[in-house]
């Protein structure tokens, strides 16, 4: 829809941003947004209320809001556009909300400690939580809700899926490394990073992935 949309966690609104000439209309959500997603199919977003324990959800076609409640602290958020499902990280919860978006209803299921960020393979239907208190990673098999869990290296802060090869890559701060999951087994490669692994992200065409290291002010 060329549209645009900023979660501003200290007024507790979202701004819209229209692409085609940069006007903007305000949305009050909940209490410290801190992540917002889209569902291009649905023209649904949604928006995590750190603070309310809520997620807002947004109707693209005419910004009308209704609000879902989710697990304690609402930290980010996936979705997977096939299923029509929304995955939120509950940090303090110890939790992950699953959300169907044909009727919002809602249902909250265990992950491990402090998960801090959540990624989805729509091909395979699988979850990925990156757990950064208890150093590894929740897999969520999206038709059944039945959880794994896949060690990681130490604090886990981000997770990034590559649909095409199937292989999931989760950045660990403390080790300075980055885990590379084979989507089909759950086996892990560790490959080494700089200081303070933290951002990740993944070209699925070009096969490469790219580590952001905090502490060494450079890039794997």
């Amino acid at each position: 829809t060329n549209t645009i949309y900023v979660a501003n966690a200290l007024s507790n609104d979202v701004t819209v941003i229209n692409g085609m000439n940069n006007a903007t209309t305000t949305i009050p959500v909940g209490v410290f947004p801190d992540a917002v997603a889209v569902n291009t199919v649905t023209n649904n977003i949604y928006v995590a209320n750190f603070e309310s324990n809520s997620l807002t959800v947004i109707d693209g076609t005419n910004n009308s809001t209704t609000t879902v409640a989710t697990g304690l602290r609402p930290f980010s958020i996936a979705l997977n556009p096939v299923t029509n499902k929304i995955y939120v990280a509950n940090l303090v919860g110890d939790s992950v909300t699953i959300i169907d978006g044909t009727n919002n209803a809602a249902t909250t299921i265990p992950a491990g400690n402090d998960p801090v960020s959540i990624a989805v393979n729509p091909a395979t239907n699988r979850i990925y939580v990156a757990n950064q208190a208890s150093n590894n990673v929740t897999v969520i098999n999206g038709a059944t809700n039945a959880t794994a869990t896949v060690a990681a290296g130490t604090q886990p802060g981000n997770v990034v899926v590559n649909p095409v090869t199937n292989r999931i890559y989760v950045s660990n701060i403390m080790s300075g490394s980055v885990t590379a999951i084979d989507g089909s087994n759950n086996s892990t490669t560790t490959i080494a990073a700089g200081n303070g692994t933290l951002g990740i992200a993944v070209n699925p065409i070009t096969n490469k992935i790219y580590a952001s290291n905090n502490g060494g002010s450079s890039v794997t």
